[in-house]
């Protein structure tokens, strides 16, 4: 390895998220604290209107620009794109020469932003995918070129899971395209994690963590749900994520519960705070999500709320089809099913709920499994491609 590669370095981060409340934030602030310690300094960028920071958004070693012209969601149709490099780029490209390499922790469009302000300034790069928008900007023309020069132009693209990774290989083939798994630190599950907060819901009760809306799947979880609670009348649902009253999906939900007479038993709590998240994790009987591909082409690269449940001790149950393959052993740490088979997983619940042994079993190898899968391994993984990209790297420029 060189000198250049081998001493710590300075890294230029873009990403639209450092928040609890969505998969990239939580990538980005759980990669950001194992990664911090590891380089020379960080420069993180993000828009001006984004969700709000992490509360374990770390401090030291990272500095914080709050400055580009978009909010929390990662689509920019192609005139407020134009903007934010007409606003931004000269910007970025000067962050970029600060630095040794440049990391876009998010797919497009800001990590073609990432590839671009990397480019001009001589830089290596890299991409961290997630999943649906490494994909759905390949349907629209103008967008689709763009992206596809991001992918043909950067040294290197993470996804979090095979799933995920296959999902956007079946499209476009990235250089440099490699799996490295999201993470999870075991301690932030633990029963001092949640800080006194109490879930504050009936039990026995199932829990979800996702916004309310198709590509999570609760066209599915809910009627499970729902033939789980015929079998154990005791049993709850509970759901963390935002949502809307007027949403027609979400009303459609409603509907559900209402026909079948359970509106005591379904809890729509929106977003809480990570303790009480926590709370809840730790409180459940089991944890469910069944992903699906949206009509909009969304889907779920991974589920990295499997991951955090498991990190809490409880099973999770998902289905075939969706990042849950990458998260879920079946048998093992919970229980995977084909896609749409309600009775499956309503099977699954109701042996839970009956069987705190078995439950006690597969929560204990989903956490440890949560102790081999860490965000510092991550971390530790992404520090070495750093390392590999200046290692051939000129000195001062892009290999």
């Amino acid at each position: 390895m060189s000198a250049s590669a081998a001493r710590a370095p300075r890294v230029l981060v873009l990403t639209h998220s450092l928040s609890e409340v969505d998969g990239v934030g939580r990538y980005s602030v759980g990669t950001l604290r194992e990664l911090a310690p590891r380089c020379a300094g960080i420069e993180v960028w993000i828009g001006r209107r984004h969700r709000g920071l992490a509360r374990d958004m770390p401090r030291a070693g990272v500095a914080l620009h709050e400055q580009l012209p978009t909010d929390h969601f990662p689509f920019l149709s192609l005139p407020k794109l134009a903007w934010l490099l007409l606003s931004s780029l000269p910007a970025l490209v000067r962050a970029a020469r600060r630095a040794d390499v440049v990391h876009g922790f998010c797919d497009y469009p800001l990590g073609f932003v990432a590839v671009l302000a990397a480019r001009l300034a001589g830089r290596p790069v890299l991409v961290s995918g997630h999943g649906t928008y490494s994909v759905t900007p390949l349907d629209m023309p103008v967008h689709r070129r763009l992206i596809g020069w991001m992918f043909r132009r950067a040294d290197r693209f993470l996804m979090g899971s095979r799933f995920a990774l296959a999902t956007v290989q079946q499209r476009v083939h990235p250089r440099g395209a490699e799996v490295v798994w999201y993470g999870v630190t075991p301690a932030d599950y633990d029963a001092d994690a949640a800080r006194g907060a109490q879930p504050g819901v009936p039990g026995p009760f199932v829990l979800c963590v996702g916004e309310v809306k198709q590509r999570k799947g609760y066209a599915t979880s809910l009627p499970a749900f729902l033939q789980a609670w015929r079998e154990v009348p005791s049993l709850h649902y509970v759901v963390v994520g935002r949502f809307a009253e007027e949403d027609a999906y979400f009303q459609d939900l409603r509907r559900q519960v209402d026909l079948a007479g359970a509106q005591g038993h379904v809890h729509f709590l929106g977003n809480v705070d990570e303790a009480r998240k926590v709370a809840l994790m730790r409180a459940c009987t089991a944890f469910i999500l069944t992903p699906t591909v949206s009509v909009e082409g969304g889907f779920e690269a991974y589920g990295l709320v499997f991951l955090e449940a498991g990190a809490a001790g409880r099973p999770v149950l998902g289905v075939r089809g969706s990042g849950a393959e990458d998260a879920i052993t079946d048998g093992e740490n919970g229980y995977l099913r084909d896609a749409g088979d309600v009775r499956g997983l309503a099977d699954g619940l109701v042996r839970l709920a009956r069987d705190a042994q078995l439950a006690a079993r597969l929560g204990a190898a989903g956490r440890a499994r949560a102790e081999r899968q860490t965000w510092a391994a991550a971390a530790a993984r992404v520090r070495e491609i750093y390392g590999e990209l200046l290692d051939r790297a000129p000195e001062g420029g892009s290999p």
